[in-house]
């Protein structure tokens, strides 16, 4: 099937489809899908080089695609234009398309342009929850034992869930981390959002920002063939250089697999899919304690969601809850906090399935503060539950 053909299928089903009869005899003309790009391959001077080994085009076809008629089909023809300004040479390509419980997989092979085109392009919207988790830990599987430098693309509207419930950013970068951290390759990752949802842009933009290679994109910022190959461009091509004498190589060792090297971590026992802070020990992402309170906010129930999670992953763990406070109010009224907090986040955790004997309590006061308690921002973070790994 030629892509004209295939671009004209794409609008006939649009058209075709209950949302826009609904909308049309409603009297409101949804706009139609936008039109693929006419990209040309990209092609390398004297002094350019391709950047990677292998290529992996990861494509939501999950139910969040289709919240607006056009948005997968505009999607779908974003990605296949991205596919034709690819560049010819010896790399190889895969194509993992994902969505609720189900994917599909073009495994990897040299590339061919019209095979990764109609694994994009080919495929029907799979529906169910956008698992973004759940399909880097597929790449992860997809890649282990490759060798050399691979680029992860990712199109999607980035608003990822589970099981109907969605997902706080935070499980998606720990997926992501792990594939980084724990690789023997270079790997950068590039992400590419449908639609404006600001959860989804948090998600993508802190996907790419984990490498210093990585690079967002939204699907507005491509919407001509000069902003597309630009984008192509920063992926696939690099500038030659003389050669010269390579420096000793740095081994990056981190034995817990949290990304934090071990000779920057405090903590070096840390779970898997644990969500560490910057010295690598495990915390609840979102400082939410108000002045001198000790409950726990709704705000915070995703991340104590995550930590059973975590737990239950890990049958035989169990862990310490720290409380602290900042440096404001009475030291004896501080630890008296601290050991409410601690004791409040083990109840929630107790609350949702997490056996009492697996966790003990202290409180620390404001004898361990992680930033100044000269500023707002910093007392914030400070009014905290840490997480410690008992054996």
């Amino acid at each position: 099937m030629t892509r004209t053909l295939r671009q004209a299928t794409l609008l006939v089903t649009w058209l075709a489809s209950p949302l826009w009869l609904g909308l049309t005899l409603g009297c409101v003309s949804p706009p139609p899908p936008i039109e693929a790009l006419d990209a040309e391959p990209l092609t390398l001077s004297d002094t350019e080089a391709l950047r990677f080994d292998q290529v992996v085009i990861l494509f939501d076809a999950s139910g969040s695609m289709e919240a607006r008629s056009h948005r997968f089909a505009s999607t779908q023809n974003l990605a296949s234009s991205f596919v034709m300004g690819m560049p010819e040479g010896e790399y190889e390509t895969a194509v993992v398309v994902f969505g609720g419980d189900e994917s599909q997989l073009l495994d990897f092979a040299p590339f061919d342009r019209d095979e990764v085109d109609s694994a994009v392009i080919d495929t029907d919207l799979l529906g169910g929850s956008t698992d973004i988790p759940a399909a880097l830990a597929q790449v992860e599987t997809l890649i282990t034992g490759r060798t050399g430098t691979t680029a992860i693309i990712i199109f999607s509207d980035g608003v990822a869930a589970r099981y109907g419930r969605d997902l706080d950013p935070a499980q998606s970068l720990a997926s992501a981390r792990k594939l980084v951290s724990r690789s023997d390759r270079a790997i950068c990752i590039y992400t590419i959002q449908s639609g404006d949802a600001a959860e989804g842009t948090t998600t993508l933009q802190g996907l790419a920002g984990l490498t210093d290679c990585g690079a967002y994109r939204r699907h507005d910022d491509l919407s001509d063939e000069a902003s597309l190959q630009a984008l192509q461009r920063l992926v696939f091509v690099e500038e030659l250089r003389p050669a010269v004498s390579a420096p000793p190589e740095r081994v990056f060792v981190d034995h817990d697999g949290d990304g934090v090297e071990d000779g920057a971590d405090h903590c070096l026992d840390t779970p898997q899919m644990a969500n560490v802070n910057e010295v690598g020990c495990w915390v609840l992402d979102s400082y939410t304690f108000g002045l001198q309170q000790h409950e726990i906010l709704v705000s915070q129930y995703p991340a104590l969601d995550q930590v059973a999670e975590v737990l239950k992953m890990n049958p035989t763990l169990r862990i310490r809850i720290d409380g602290h406070t900042d440096s404001t109010g009475a030291a004896e009224f501080n630890q008296t906090l601290s050991e409410r907090r601690a004791e409040a986040v083990r109840n929630y955790l107790q609350d949702v399935g997490v056996d009492a004997d697996r966790l003990e309590t202290r409180g620390f006061g404001m004898d361990a503060p992680v930033a100044s308690n000269n500023t707002r921002e910093g007392r914030a973070m400070n009014r905290r539950c840490q997480l410690t790994v008992l054996r």
